[in-house]
């Protein structure tokens, strides 16, 4: 595949939450599942967990590896039924981060198998074309990308009880989306397998961190400077010019080379203003979100109070907008006090006194997948 190659002399060890100086295993992905789109980009895809098929063989070894407790209910179950948490990574980024890394100790811990999307022109995934890495022009491309890999990982983890959709920052808006999409190839494949009876993971619903639903305007050029770089972007857009400089500091391990650093290109700034400034406000004001939002299950925002990129108030109202109700508990949003857009980035200080991003998200998650395993 191209991109970088996984560097087999990663650091096996880091300093990972707990008291201060404490030394957790660094948890590698067990596996790679790659998927050719249905336009012929070839995406990379990384697993973390069991090996599947394995029954609880090597559960226990997994679920440890995140200081987890062998007497958790799912524990008992075999794992190949454990639920998936799909994760959809942001810009410039890839499986090596570490947001990644915590929400795969996180998943060891509450018996979760993390898959982990890399998008068209990350980590180790093709690009569309000719472009460079980290390029992304069309927003719809990578909607579909993330409705077809939701296929792929429900197909192939069949026996799983349920899956969740999970994204940060643009990850957090590609989700979203891609919800349309989802419950549409569901309800088509569940109704054309029903004689055949094939099993169908349930769908709990989406997490989304720091999801780039906004843009902050102070950010954002003056109106002939964005004009001169999208028409830009059209002739070079793999190039960054004037565009947000990208420093990896969140790579896990530190030496990985998977995560894009530099100048963002023209064609990745150009589509992402276009969705945070033009496309999402107007699905906000319009019956687009109802619409598109129709027949989710559940939804959960984790924001940062000191957000400096993506504004709270823009999430707020998006969340407001979509069609489901707080008081029984169908969406949440919890807002995180002095929490900037990088919260899920963070390297765990340990501090009990504070209730962490990530333990909001799997109270969550465990929430909607115990139906399943009482």
């Amino acid at each position: 595949m191209a991109g970088n190659t996984r560097d087999e002399a990663a650091t096996p060890q880091l300093a990972f939450g707990g008291d201060e100086g404490s030394v957790l295993q660094l948890i590698v992905a067990s596996s790679q599942c790659p998927f050719r789109a249905s336009d012929g980009v070839l995406l990379n895809v990384e697993c973390f967990g069991p090996n599947y098929g394995g029954g609880n063989e090597n559960s226990n070894e997994w679920s440890n590896a995140g200081g987890g407790n062998s007497m958790h209910k799912r524990s008992m179950h075999n794992s190949d039924e454990w639920p998936l948490l799909l994760y959809i990574h942001g810009v410039c980024e890839s499986a090596e981060t570490w947001g990644v890394q915590t929400l795969a100790q996180y998943c060891a811990k509450h018996c979760w198998r993390l898959i982990v999307l890399e998008l068209a022109g990350h980590g180790l995934s093709e690009n569309i074309g000719k472009l460079g890495r980290a390029a992304c022009p069309n927003f719809d491309d990578l909607v579909n990308h993330v409705v077809e890999f939701t296929e792929e990982m429900s197909s192939k983890f069949s026996r799983s009880k349920g899956f969740a959709m999970c994204g940060g920052s643009l990850g957090g808006v590609l989700v979203p989306f891609a919800v349309e999409g989802i419950l549409t190839t569901r309800r088509n494949n569940i109704t054309s397998s029903m004689t055949e009876k094939k099993e169908h993971p349930d769908f709990y619903g989406i997490a989304l961190l720091a999801p780039a639903l906004g843009v902050n305007p102070a950010a954002v050029p003056p109106s002939p400077v964005v004009a001169a770089l999208k028409a830009l972007s059209y002739f070079l857009p793999s190039r960054g010019i004037m565009t947000p400089i990208e420093h990896p500091t969140y790579a896990c391990p530190p030496n990985s080379t998977r995560n894009f650093s530099g100048h963002w290109p023209l064609s990745t700034s150009s589509m992402l203003l276009d969705v945070t400034a033009n496309k999402v406000p107007n699905d906000v004001v319009s019956d687009n979100l109802q619409q598109r939002m129709e027949g989710l299950p559940s939804l959960y925002v984790i924001m940062g109070d000191k957000d400096e990129i993506v504004p709270l108030q823009s999430v707020i109202d998006w969340f407001e907008a979509v069609p489901l109700s707080s008081d029984s508990g169908e969406k949440r949003l919890t807002v995180l006090k002095g929490a900037g857009h990088d919260f899920f980035h963070e390297r765990l200080k340990g501090d009990k006194q504070k209730k962490t991003a990530f333990e909001h998200l799997f109270d969550y998650l465990n929430e909607r997948a115990k139906k399943d395993f009482e």
